[in-house]
């Protein structure tokens, strides 16, 4: 670490501190410790909760005693991946950081930029005794990469604050406005079973796994907008076409790899009374047109392949089978809706993404990820679910809920950040949406509940590869970022 890079700017002697305590979800302790010893020795007003939350007061600097109280908001944890084969222990070691020109990076592991930057501008300014600011209101939660529970457990009650500054954005010159809220649904379609010995002779045959394959999935929320290929919509009418045409019997299904996840790839198991030449021509003329339909999307890489499979000694019934089938033809896959109140982008407002199907004893099981910046956009997707469930004889349990931060069309912060920008760099900033779970959503969600009028606005340096072991910290970024909080901060202090 060029410790004199650091000593030259102070964030990033904060940040070398982070990343010398361990903070991996769920074991942020230490670090939120750390946070509480650091406002004690600087006599600030400090509290920290059960769930390890931090909230540190700090006044406004002579002169802006009175001005707009301001947040800043930031996540303690990190997400923890190293190489393949390094011997590294998170809960123990200390982050090696290495200098790499313009970047910054951890030798071996994730870096923990993903949040650990938001810390630090704040526990800079928090430490400054000649940085203009007015009254801040800094904090530090827990758990954001494994569910939001520590924005989910802040007492929102204690801050007085009206300007909310979220730190967790990764695009330098990119404002976000507003986020999607999601929901996390399971439809459980009970099947019946008969064993494969009882099928009429005409109906018996070979066992063979049909593949919807080689599509490029990604992230459920931000990928959504690009219409990629759903493996497990796609297999489901391949399914309902041979199913019409051919004695066919179902044994099993399998698709998708986790909820927030568009799937690349979904296989059933059959028994099929057909060759294998008819059929592969069959899902040859599939493919075709899948990767027609899919031409601007990931249909170049879409395969759909024929394999055998080993013998089982049941199938599903024809009944529970068309039942199954009917579900995953019906059910809502994609954008929903199109938001039309951010014009400075193409942005997704709802959605939902058939995530995997799974088999469960007596039970075919289909999981689902609803994002909406709509919070009743989002009930009513989730409604689809409940009545399709009903039609096809399922449950449908929902959980994991969180809410939207919905666009403010009268922020004050939006175009303040937009005019220091500006300012300070000679071109304009882009002002977005993001079709994914921010905490502000929690936050905007309970300052409502407690009749209080919040303005967010989200920002922060460049990162790249964020979650892996090439996650790089941009520090030219990272310089500027710094001084456009630090001149909204005074911008806002003189309007006091």
């Amino acid at each position: 670490m060029n410790s004199e890079y650091c000593l030259e700017k102070p964030y990033l002697g904060w940040f070398a501190k982070i990343c010398s305590i361990p903070h991996e979800s769920r074991n942020e302790r230490r670090l939120s410790d750390f946070l509480v010893s650091f406002a004690k020795e600087r006599d600030l007003f400090v509290s920290q909760d059960a769930a390890g939350n931090i909230l540190i007061k700090k006044p406004g600097t002579p002169g802006m005693e009175k001005a707009p109280t301001v947040i800043l908001q930031g996540h303690m944890d990190m997400v923890c991946v190293k190489e393949n084969g390094l011997d590294f222990d998170f809960s123990t070691t200390p982050l090696k950081l290495v200098f790499d020109g313009d970047k910054l990076r951890a030798e071996g592991t994730s870096l923990g930029a993903d949040n650990g930057i938001a810390l630090s501008y704040a526990l800079a300014l928090l430490d400054s005794r000649d940085i203009p600011h007015p009254p801040l209101e800094a904090v530090f939660t827990v758990e954001e990469e494994v569910g939001m529970g520590g924005a989910s457990a802040f007492d929102a009650s204690q801050l007085t604050a009206s300007l909310f500054i979220n730190m967790d954005s990764e695009e330098e010159g990119v404002f976000c406005v507003s986020c999607a809220g999601g929901r996390r649904s399971r439809m459980s379609i009970p099947v019946t079973f008969e064993k494969t010995e009882a099928m009429p002779n005409e109906e018996k045959g070979v066992f063979r796994r049909v593949t919807v394959g080689g599509l490029a999935g990604g992230h459920s929320g931000l990928e959504i907008i690009k219409e990629r290929g759903n493996a497990n919509k796609l297999l489901a009418r391949i399914l309902d076409d041979l199913m019409r045409k051919v004695p066919c019997h179902m044994v099993s299904l399998n698709g998708g790899t986790a909820a927030n996840a568009i799937p690349k790839e979904s296989s059933a198991v059959l028994v099929l009374h057909a060759d294998d030449e008819a059929l592969r021509k069959e899902l040859d003329a599939w493919a075709d047109a899948f990767r027609h339909e899919l031409r601007g999307a990931d249909g170049a890489g879409l395969t759909v392949m024929l394999s055998e499979a080993e013998r089982a000694e049941r199938v599903l019934t024809a009944e529970s089978a068309n039942r199954v089938i009917s579900a995953a033809l019906l059910i809502p896959d994609g954008i929903a809706s199109m938001d039309m109140t951010i014009t400075s982008q193409r942005l997704v407002e709802s959605s939902n993404n058939f995530a995997m199907i799974r088999m469960e004893e007596d039970n075919v099981v289909f999981h689902c990820q609803t994002r909406s910046s709509s919070a009743s956009r989002k009930d009513a997707l989730c409604r689809q679910l409940d009545v399709l469930g009903n039609m096809v004889g399922a449950t449908v349990e929902h959980s994991g809920d969180y809410p939207a931060w919905e666009y403010n069309p009268d922020s004050k912060l939006q175009p303040l950040f937009e005019k220091a920008y500006r300012d300070l760099f000679g071109k304009n900033a882009r002002v977005e949406g993001i079709h994914a779970g921010l905490e502000c959503g929690l936050f905007a969600e309970k300052f409502k509940n407690l009749g209080h009028a919040m303005d967010f606005l989200s920002f922060g340096p460049d990162v790249v590869g964020a979650h892996s072991t090439k996650e790089t910290l941009y520090l030219a970024s990272a310089e500027r970022s710094w001084n456009l909080l630090k001149e909204v901060l005074r911008r806002i202090g003189e309007q006091g």
